[in-house]
């Protein structure tokens, strides 16, 4: 078995649902995981706000919604030869199902003047709701075995909306929804949501469906988890920023996760988790270019050339906080990362002394607290703008050269902080975010051209 993900530029119109169909004939027994249509989940989250803010609008931006899928179903099946009727109707009365369930979650906002958490991920949702269960019956109108799966009924999530954490042994072992379909069907599920244990939709972050994806590969130990995007792989950086990018062969998990929680787009961070731990290789694919080979991700890890990519985050924050007593270097920092761990903040990039810890963290509306909280450790430094990059892949035998083509590339700009791990094979430097891009382009032409 071959999971299938393909994410929203493949689900964008009844053209690359086309698209998408004829790749899943190359298949003798795919499992298809798809995203929401192209923008459709902001758009539902816009609408949640307005619901709070303008409710008519938010009606309207429903309307909207049910608008452009309504649409996208009648000019797929305008051209299908056989006319569907049952199909047709099939559909249409499922998206009027979600956008009645749309407007009973914007009435509810309006009556409670607020949006909770669990609010949220029901609306969040709808997205993968509609193409999920549109595009399973528009491929049986192409003639094609396939058949809904509610995600609902699969994927079991602890109750943190908006960034719920899957239960894979629960996954693994509940997965009667899938079994009772006959061998020849071809399963067709959204990702991105699941269901909690009280029965309330809950989500697993924004671009989550990667993430669905390795989960049901992981619990059904397929050969192979596919990631579709619009690329023809991972790029030794993004494309849309550097015009001499070019798509890496192999990856591991570990860089794969690397480039992913340092900002590159094309993977959830956590998609390699469950699938490492099967050792199930992903690939990312390129649906404009199938046959191009793309990039594979295993446990294998090799090297080439200095690093294999590059990637960046645009927004950070350093907060310094230098010790004010004197205390174990240990306790010092063990109080630290206490006060981070209880507001829920990630840490980016830290280098530290005995007296003193720099921590590059995302920029959070925790901020206030985080400093009130922290003043009891020591006087606290702020340097805000700042952005991160990241090099993955490091060829731990020319770590010297790599350090050197990257402060060259550079070159004059002040480096707040740089961070080497011969383990992790990474190197992450902070500097202002106004010379951020500059100095990506430069060290991309030095290391990867």
């Amino acid at each position: 078995m071959t999971i299938l993900k393909f994410g929203g530029t493949s689900m964008g119109n009844e053209n690359t649902w086309r698209q998408v169909l004829q790749i899943i004939t190359r298949y003798e027994h795919p499992f298809i995981i798809v995203s929401a249509t192209s923008d459709t989940t902001r758009q539902l989250i816009k609408t949640a706000k307005l619901a709070l803010a303008d409710p008519e609008k938010a009606y309207e931006h429903a309307s909207k919604i049910e608008q452009r899928h309504q649409k996208l179903i009648t000019n797929f099946l305008a051209n299908v030869t056989i006319t569907h009727h049952s199909i047709r109707k099939k559909c249409q009365e499922w998206i009027k199902k979600q956008n009645q369930q749309l407007h009973k979650l914007i009435a509810q906002i309006d009556a409670e003047k607020e949006i909770n958490p669990a609010t949220m991920d029901a609306i969040a949702s709808i997205g993968e709701q509609l193409s999920s269960y549109l595009f399973a019956q528009c491929g049986q109108a192409l003639g094609l075995p396939t058949q809904w799966i509610n995600a609902a009924d699969v994927i079991r999530t602890n109750s943190d909306f908006g960034q719920a954490t899957p239960d894979l042994t629960y996954i693994t072992n509940n997965l009667s929804a899938i079994h009772q379909l006959s061998a020849d069907t071809i399963p067709v599920m959204g990702g991105f949501y699941g269901q909690d244990n009280h029965g309330n939709i809950t989500t697993l972050g924004f671009e989550g469906s990667d993430y669905s994806a390795s989960l049901m590969g992981a619990a059904l130990s397929a050969d192979a988890i596919e990631i579709w995007t619009d690329v023809s792989g991972i790029y030794t950086c993004d494309p849309r920023v550097i015009d001499e990018a070019y798509p890496i062969p192999e990856l591991s998990f570990q860089e794969a996760t690397e480039l992913a929680y340092f900002g590159a787009k094309v993977l959830h961070p956590s998609t390699t988790k469950p699938a490492a731990l099967k050792d199930i290789p992903i690939k990312v694919k390129n649906i404009f270019d199938p046959d191009a080979p793309g990039t594979h991700i295993s446990t294998k890890v090799t090297s080439n050339g200095t690093a294999k990519a590059m990637t960046f985050k645009e927004e950070a924050l350093i907060c310094t906080v230098n010790s004010s007593h004197t205390v174990m270097g240990y306790e010092f920092l063990a109080n630290v990362f206490k006060t981070l761990q209880s507001l829920h903040l990630p840490v980016d990039v830290v280098t530290t002394t005995e007296a003193s810890v720099s921590i590059a963290i995302p920029p959070c509306s925790q901020l206030e607290t985080l400093v009130e909280q922290l003043q009891s450790a020591g006087r606290i430094d702020l340097q805000e703008n700042q952005a991160i990059i990241s090099i993955v892949g490091c060829n731990p035998q020319q770590s010297t050269l790599l350090i050197k083509e990257t402060l060259d590339g550079i070159g004059e700009d002040i480096i707040n902080m740089l961070s080497f791990s011969h383990a992790k094979r990474n190197l992450n430097v902070v500097l202002n975010s106004d010379r951020l891009l500059t100095a990506v382009k430069a060290i991309h032409r030095k290391i990867f051209t």
